[in-house]
């Protein structure tokens, strides 16, 4: 990135700058999204290890809520506290016992708040980037006056 703000070659150079940040823009709003998804799924993850936890002190037979999806629920007795089915992934879900089950999710969510961090990470690094660019744009618009660069 040229800091030079002289006119000759500076159209060339600001749209070469504008371009480079349309593109951090285009992928600092790509990891945001996955950044949400990151914190429901690891709100999702929080929700199951509460409700294997709560299992502990459930005795077989109790009345439950059960969720179906869509904010619905139905009425369900607990048959068993000592199994959970646990998603693996790619449609695929396997039985553990309880303790387990709680094991494997807690494992879960450390990777997905890993991830998490790692995305958000980039995205300073994005930012950073946007900023510099920004800053080198209003260079090239205090050089040339009255036009507008951006």
């Amino acid at each position: 990135m040229s800091s030079d703000p002289s006119p000759a070659g500076g159209e060339e150079e600001i749209r070469r700058l504008v371009g480079a940040y349309q593109q951090y823009q285009a992928q600092a709003e790509a990891i945001a999204q996955q950044v949400s998804l990151t914190q429901m799924t690891l709100h999702g993850l929080d929700s199951a290890i509460q409700a294997v936890e709560a299992l502990d002190s459930a005795p077989d037979g109790q009345e439950m809520l059960v969720p179906i999806g869509s904010g619905s629920f139905v009425y369900a007795k607990l048959a068993s506290k000592e199994r959970v089915v646990l998603n693996v992934g790619a449609g695929v879900s396997i039985e553990k016992p309880a303790a387990e089950a709680k094991e494997s999710l807690k494992a879960r969510k450390v990777e997905v708040a890993d991830a998490g961090k790692k995305m958000g990470e980039m995205l300073g690094k994005i930012d950073q980037e946007m900023a510099k660019i920004q800053s080198v744009l209003a260079k090239y618009d205090m050089s040339m006056g009255s036009e507008k660069v951006v």
